[in-house]
């Protein structure tokens, strides 16, 4: 068990410093608290409180309210429609593709806590609810330093509310075409001492099927519920507990659509679903800084049973089930202290124990991870912010991470800085490395799917060795931002103006391929690398004039991700394929390799908020575009060699691309007010251009009319 000295050395250094001066607004009723005005108070990017436009490491937010007069249920919803956010299109679950990067490298928190479950590499973020969501913040680049393995892409902590003053809650009914019809109720209560809420959702989509070019394509019914509590107590003005729990089941019948090691298949049948998970935590201030202590536990199940139809058309039917459990437990402590509000440091030990059993997974297999962190933000002058954090991993199949050796120890480091050229003009810039682990379905999945020939084994159930995936990320940008610029009488306020490049290079990226052809078996083992990278723009303003306000945001996003082992072989002249006619090697030129599958290298958002204040009604309209991709199913060359070595199928022809598509949405909200209650009703139309592709995007489906109505108080 190998822990980072340097993190051990500075927690000791830091007990026996000066005196606290303040902890920004993070300790309860203190009376010698610094209260500071932001627009935001961010926490991912350091693991403490932070004002948005301080913190140097980028932090992304996005409004739980954006959700408000839209169709929008769930939070992978809500994230489709952000910049540079992508639902990876090669995924039955509604993964997040970060910077070309898979679902598999993006760290998904509830409330800072990390949600398990991982299908396919993904977290299904169909079964987050954003109806008790506050914000949603992300930190794009790779957060092993502070979060660990799964961070590599970036993180994504979804935040749920917090009560106001007094008592407070809202009702919410929903009625979606083709879609998922929902019921949520929510209750919140705010005090000096103590704070709770509650929030619990019923979601309904009855099965249904969409014929699209003489083709018909069957969609399951799915229920499924969530109950999700919080509590918060003050003891004293030194100490603060917290405890939350949260329930979410699931069932899925009808047309099932299963995608593993590259295989899509359907089957007949029903899949069950359970995620549980628990938290406590205390929060202790002291002269000398503040102590957070923490335990999370979640458990995530799925259970599938398939009717089969005998292969000779007879009615006979055979019945086949797979399951599997994925358990984690979590443990950390972390000590925060500022000195004389020009610099702070973070320093923390955590412990994660992580398991999975059922059909998939029969020899049981388990991790143990033992991780030291430490961090430390300056700022040395106003105009200046920067933050060094830190991280050691020791885990139980593969020890420590092989990165940087600090005294002889191998962490992994990530540094950001920002400048401030005026008030309105900011330069940031960010460099780290990131470390993930294969993990359990990599090494040890034992999957049969149902009615296909295929096996899909774990590499060491194989005798196999995998090595640890490591990425290096490059980010740097400017922002330019203001809060108000009258014009007249046009007054525009929260003008915001982005830019920012990105670069990562992933090595020994792990992959599946065919370890064997009769019977066909899959697996996983380590490639060369693979490198992204992009420009990503964003802008946004408030615009009012008298009795109107609009609020505008756009975004755009270019990207580029490539096989280095492909680009090498084309530089050697040995990538290419057999011309089926003559058996011909044709030579593969740098021009006609687009890269990467199930990347779009264009993409953007542009979304339009109206309010009119004498009738309290809003109306918004929000625009998506997801440009051309490639898609396996459509691969169109035979097999590529570089030399008698097979690379695999490569995008390289247009014909492999899915055409971009554009995706106009309008919702229209109402509100009624009556003494203490208040209702909203909204109607709207999702997929104005109808637009229909269920093979390859199954969530185009075409037009879809929604209505609802909500009862706050």
């Amino acid at each position: 068990m190998i822990f980072c000295p340097t993190v051990l050395s500075l927690a000791a250094i830091l007990a026996f410093s000066p005196s606290l001066v303040a902890l920004h607004e993070q300790s309860p009723q203190r009376a010698d608290t610094l209260h500071y005005h932001s627009r935001a108070i961010v926490v991912t990017g350091s693991r403490a409180e932070t004002p948005i436009e301080r913190t140097p490491v980028r932090v992304e937010v996005v409004e739980g309210a954006q959700a408000k007069a839209t169709a929008i249920s769930t939070v992978g919803e809500l994230l489709r429609e952000q910049a540079g956010v992508l639902l990876a299109p090669g995924s039955i679950r509604s993964g997040v593709q970060l910077m070309g990067l898979n679902p598999d490298y993006t760290l998904i928190l509830l409330d800072g806590q990390p949600l398990t479950g991982r299908v396919g590499g993904a977290i299904d973020l169909q079964r987050l609810s954003v109806g008790n969501v506050e914000r949603v913040e992300i930190v794009r680049g790779p957060l092993s330093s502070l979060y660990g393995g799964d961070a590599l892409a970036g993180v994504i902590n979804i935040i749920t509310k917090r009560p106001a003053e007094g008592w407070s809650g809202r009702w919410l009914g929903r009625y979606l075409y083709h879609g998922a019809s929902e019921l949520q109720l929510e209750q919140l209560y705010g005090g000096d001492d103590i704070e709770g809420s509650i929030y619990g959702v019923a979601r309904r989509c009855t099965s249904f099927d969409i014929f699209h070019e003489n083709e018909r394509f069957a969609y399951p019914s799915i229920t499924d519920y969530t109950l999700h509590g919080r509590l918060r107590w003050n003891p004293s003005s030194r100490l603060r507990a917290t405890a939350g729990a949260r329930l979410f089941s699931s069932l899925t019948e009808g047309s099932l659509l299963q995608a593993q090691a590259g295989q899509i298949t359907t089957a007949q049948g029903e899949l069950n679903a359970l995620d549980a998970s628990v938290s406590g935590g205390v929060e202790w201030y002291t002269a000398v800084g503040r102590f957070t202590a923490q335990l999370y536990g979640t458990a995530y199940r799925e259970g599938y049973r398939f009717v089969l139809a005998e292969k000779n058309g007879s009615s006979h039917e055979t019945d086949s089930s797979d399951s599997f459990v994925r358990r984690t437990g979590r443990a950390y402590i972390q000590y925060d202290r500022i000195f004389s509000m020009t610099n702070r440091a973070m320093a923390g030990v955590e412990f994660l124990y992580d398991d999975a059993g059922g059909m998939r997974y029969p020899d049981q297999p388990s991790y143990r991870t033992v991780a030291a962190f430490v961090q430390w933000e300056g700022n040395p002058f106003s105009r200046l912010s920067y933050a060094l954090s830190l991280r050691s991993d020791w885990t139980s199949a593969f020890g420590t991470p092989r990165s940087v050796l600090l005294g002889g120890v191998p962490i992994l480091p990530r540094f950001s800085i920002r400048y401030a050229l005026s008030p309105a003009v900011a330069l940031n810039l960010t460099i780290g490395e990131g470390f993930k682990a294969p993990d359990m379905r990599q090494l040890f999945i034992r999957f049969s799917p149902a009615g296909v020939g295929y096996q899909l084994l774990g590499a060491r159930v194989l005798g196999l060795d995998l090595q640890p995936e490591q990425s290096l990320s490059l980010m740097g940008g400017i922002t330019v931002s203001f809060d108000t610029l009258d014009i007249g009488r046009l007054r525009v306020g929260a003008v915001m103006v982005d830019g920012m490049l990105f670069f990562n290079r992933l090595r020994n990226m792990i992959e599946y391929f065919a370890y064997q052809q009769s019977p066909l078996v899959f697996t996983y083992r380590n490639v060369a690398a693979v490198q992204t990278y992009g420009l990503l723009l964003t802008a946004s303003a408030t615009l009012d004039f008298e009795e109107h306000q609009f609020s505008l945001r756009g975004s755009y996003q270019w990207l580029a991700a490539y096989d280095e082992r492909v680009l090498d072989a084309i530089r050697r002249g040995t990538a290419g394929y057999l011309i089926p006619s003559t058996g011909q090697f044709y030579r593969l030129r740098r021009g006609e390799y687009y890269g990467l599958w199930y990347r779009s290298f264009h993409s953007g958002t542009l979304r339009v908020d109206w309010r009119y204040h004498p009738w309290d009604a809003a109306v918004n309209m929000r625009a998506q575009y997801v440009g051309a991709f490639g898609d396996l199913q459509r691969a169109a060359n035979a097999d590529i060699y570089d030399g008698t070595q097979y690379l695999g199928q490569l995008l390289d022809s247009p014909k492999e691309l899915v055409p971009g598509y554009w995706m106009l949405n309008l919702g229209i909200e109402k509100r009624l007010r009556a003494d203490a209650v208040t209702f909203v009703v909204a109607v709207g139309v999702n997929n104005l251009l109808d637009i229909v592709n269920p093979r390859y995007v199954p969530t185009l489906i075409g037009r879809q009319g929604f209505c609802s109505v909500q009862v706050e108080w």
